[in-house]
């Protein structure tokens, strides 16, 4: 008998992780065609940052090179997107107006770059976003022209993009609306101390900011991606009157499903695609993975739910199990040379939380654990990391570990290697010891 035909629409990191998952349980289960928006192979989004700073060629970023989906027998239309669902039929249409029938669709859409609304007014050269190999085209064919670059976002995506371009040698400001720099996952000591660490790098900073305006003060010059006259950024203004001179704005403040194929279609959808913990959607015959997909109240924008969501679907694409998706605790860490950083679960103090902390300013190090009902629901790490994977460990396993608390602040080390006797701390619990000790518990700092 024929194989069912599988169609994935979406050839970002979700789809070759599904891919991947699938070949391993029945590779030859299904007869599979994808479809690509981008023009390019399977590439690892997540590693734009190095190909952006100059570490990293965007060949080194494939994960699934045109050749794979040959070997693996994957019919792959790049460049191609479906552009219509006929979902009552189970059939689609791409942009080339060829039409494909489908026994088993699923989305993997990815996300759209957020883009503020004084940016989507403006029709300014040199305000690009930070999120397809198209975009780290369209900044290197700056870089050599201009001296100044501004960041918009203070995240993740953002601090990579600012480490990027100061490796390329431009001056880099880096405007952010929150507090301080990594707000969703880091508490203010060690946002702080991040904000220094990048300072010394030579990347300067706008906190508690928002822009006004961009503006321009030159001729219009010729976009070559485009062919048009437009003219170029040379000015930004803040909501406090400051005015920023810089010749390019990457946009980096987040990211939002990318579900208008899958709403136009019928689909279920509010924020993202709406799935059940088995990424089925509202149609028996659709699923959704990944970035597009919204679970509960829950969105993606990291790359462990995806893979988690993969194993599930392929699972039930393949019947073998009846695997569950949950949302699970997350790592953070950040892809700047000669910064260590990590954090995971909770990172601010509440009164529903107890946390110990660990300061050594001289040294750039920090560390917080916060507790709940005698578990660990967060660590925060600057400057000392290597326990980091532990706290993890801890964090998704929930065991009780009243029994180690507060002396875990030291490590697993020392945890493992000292008497350790039960205590009791207040809700907030400051912790005052040496450095060599610090250093004999995580062995990892002089």
């Amino acid at each position: 008998m024929p194989k069912a035909h599988l169609i994935i629409i979406g050839n970002g990191m979700a789809c070759g992780r599904l891919l991947d998952e699938i070949l391993k349980r029945n590779p030859d289960q299904y007869r599979i065609t994808v479809f690509g928006a981008e023009g390019y192979a399977n590439y690892n989004r997540i590693m734009l940052s190095p190909v952006l700073a100059g570490e990293m060629h965007a060949d080194d970023i494939v994960t699934h090179s045109p050749q794979w989906y040959q070997d693996n027998h994957i019919s792959l239309h790049s460049g191609d997107p479906v552009v219509d669902i006929v979902a009552a039929n189970k059939t689609l249409t791409c942009q080339s107006g060829q039409t494909f029938r489908y026994d088993t669709l699923v989305f993997a859409t990815g996300s759209n770059p957020v883009m503020p609304p004084v940016a989507q007014d403006c029709e300014l050269d040199g305000i690009l976003s930070f999120r397809k190999l198209d975009d780290i085209d369209r900044i290197m064919a700056r870089v050599t022209q201009i001296e100044h670059a501004t960041v918009v976002g203070g995240g993740l995506l953002g601090l990579e993009a600012a480490w990027g371009l100061r490796q390329q040698g431009l001056a880099v400001t880096v405007i952010h609306r929150g507090e301080w720099l990594l707000n969703r996952q880091l508490d203010p000591s060690a946002g702080k101390l991040l904000q220094h660490s990048l300072e010394s790098r030579g990347i300067q900073f706008k906190l508690n900011a928002e822009i006004s305006q961009f503006t321009s003060q030159s001729q219009p010059t010729s976009d070559q991606h485009t062919n048009s006259q437009t003219a170029a950024l040379r000015q930004i203004r803040l909501k406090d009157g400051t005015q920023l001179n810089t010749e390019l704005a990457v946009i980096a403040i987040g990211v939002t499903p990318n579900h208008a194929l899958a709403k136009a279609c019928g689909l279920k959808c509010d924020r993202g695609i709406l799935i059940d913990d088995q990424l089925q959607s509202s149609d028996p015959h659709i699923y959704a993975l990944g970035e597009c997909t919204q679970f509960g109240e829950h969105t993606f924008g990291l790359v462990a739910p995806l893979w988690d969501q993969a194993a599930v679907l392929a699972d039930r694409l393949c019947r073998l199990s009846t695997k569950r998706f949950r949302v699970q605790p997350c790592a953070t860490k950040l892809k700047v040379s000669g910064i260590d950083l990590f954090s995971a679960g909770e990172f601010l103090t509440s009164p529903d939380n107890e946390s110990v902390t660990y300061q050594d300013p001289a040294n750039g190090i920090y560390r917080k654990l916060i507790f709940r009902q005698q578990r660990l629901t967060g660590a925060v790490l600057f400057g000392a990391v290597n326990d980091g994977n532990w706290y993890f460990e801890l964090i998704q396993s929930q065991q009780k570990v009243q029994h180690l608390a507060p002396d875990m602040i030291f490590g697993r080390r020392y945890c493992d290697s000292a008497a350790i006797t039960e205590s009791t701390s207040d809700s907030t619990t400051e912790v005052h010891t040496s450095p060599s000790e610090l250093s004999l518990a995580t062995g990892a700092i002089s």
